[in-house]
């Protein structure tokens, strides 16, 4: 699946990087020959205008012997040709040096029919050449009896020439740029793709992870089920049930807590409340797992007043506080330290417990991981994970220093204000 999501991006990607070179090269040829058909359009009129006045003075002088000029020109010059008519024949005509354009140039200025002043474009070929004019008429009145004609034509070849030229370059220029895009394409796609990826593989070893969590105490209740089943007054395998119950239960609240605050578009509800006083509410309520003594809180500033979700932050200080408990001795030294840092506030909690190892510290905030000294422990793996999602919504930073056999310390540095 993550295979054919690549190819789609890249083959996306890829054609819109295509039809932005297309519509910008069709473009850039439009105007190209729109501007090079029009700048021959004005000065053609301008050159009408002489030949008209030329005309009147040669028809007033009674010129009227025919007189053929043929220019020197072919295919590849831009050249104005004229054409002069005298009740309907051609008495002077400067004409292109090709015969065969010349005859039908001639031929088509006879019979066709063209309006006074109007733009017209015609097309000729000789062998496998083809030539493109652009042609004005303009008649003239010399008596009541005689009408003159003018034709201006401007050979305009070069300019499609060029053009079909400028669209050879232009799709190779494309294609090549087409190839490297996909080139490049691919290169940021695959980047993309691969966080992508280890997002889907996450995601598929959460399930499965917690498919496996899940299931080891369902079989225990099933277990303990079926001893009810024999003997319904064993008040022991009651006490195990409902403690098995709590665990699953405690399991799902916190998947649930996962998935809702992994979700980007997670709403907070920020309230300025005393960190002091929050902790010390939460060690109160732990305070009947442990003895007397167990947790000492301490502020190097006072109070200190935050601004965060109150739900989410007591949550956070009740995981650090129960992984403490649970993976602490006899003995239980837990301290909490609450300091201000300028804008900022570092919570501190540490423990006098059994520690983790060197290469199990990096990984105390992967998901289900547990360390191999505390499988003897009840606990879910989840609890660290949560408590990093948590304090990474609140943009603050967590960090873990733990030594094995010398306790665990837990630093927190949260915004005072989100």
């Amino acid at each position: 699946m993550i295979e054919k999501i690549r190819r789609a991006l890249i083959v996306k990607y890829t054609a819109v990087i295509a039809c932005i070179l297309f519509l910008g090269f069709a473009a850039s040829y439009a105007a190209y020959r729109h501007n090079g058909i029009k700048l021959l359009q004005d000065s053609l009129y301008d050159y009408l205008a002489e030949e008209i006045w030329e005309a009147q003075e040669y028809f007033r002088h009674g010129g009227e012997s025919p007189e053929m000029h043929t220019i020197n020109s072919d295919i590849r010059s831009l050249h104005n040709f004229t054409y002069w008519l005298l009740d309907g024949k051609i008495i002077r005509a400067e004409q292109p040096g090709n015969d065969v354009i010349a005859r039908q140039l001639e031929q088509r200025l006879l019979t066709k029919t063209y309006q006074p002043g109007k733009i017209y474009h015609e097309n000729m070929k000789a062998g496998k050449q083809k030539w493109y004019f652009i042609v004005i008429k303009q008649d003239i009145r010399l008596s009541a009896s005689q009408q003159g004609t003018v034709f201006v034509l401007a050979n305009y070849t070069p300019v499609r020439k060029n053009a079909k030229a400028y669209i050879k370059i232009a799709l190779t220029a494309a294609g090549i740029i087409i190839v490297l895009a996909y080139l490049v394409g691919s290169f940021f796609v695959s980047r993309s793709m691969k966080y992508i990826e280890q997002s889907y593989q996450k995601q598929k070893q959460f399930v499965s992870d917690a498919a496996h969590e899940l299931r080891t105490p369902l079989t225990i209740l099933y277990s303990y089920a079926e001893l009810l089943e024999y003997n319904p007054k064993q008040t022991d395998v009651i006490a195990e049930l409902k403690d098995e119950i709590q665990h699953i239960n405690e399991m799902v609240d916190r998947l649930l807590a996962i998935a809702r605050y992994d979700n980007s578009k997670v709403i907070m509800h920020n309230e300025r409340f005393s960190v002091n006083r929050l902790a010390a509410s939460v060690i109160k309520s732990m305070s009947g797992l442990c003895q007397p003594g167990t947790f000492e809180l301490k502020s190097q500033t006072g109070n200190i007043e935050l601004t965060a979700d109150k739900v989410m932050i007591r949550q956070l200080l009740g995981i650090l506080l129960d992984n403490a408990v649970k993976y602490t001795g006899d003995n239980k030294k837990i301290a909490i330290t609450l300091e201000k840092i300028t804008s900022s506030v570092k919570i501190t909690v540490k423990d006098n417990g059994i520690g983790i190892s060197e290469e199990d510290l990096p990984h105390i905030f992967d998901r289900f991981w547990r360390a191999e000294k505390s499988r003897h422990q009840k606990g879910l793996g989840l609890g660290l994970s949560l408590a990093e999602t948590i304090v990474s919504l609140h943009g603050g930073t967590i960090r873990a220093g733990s030594k094995l056999g010398c306790g665990t310390e837990f630093e927190i540095i949260l915004p005072l204000r989100q």
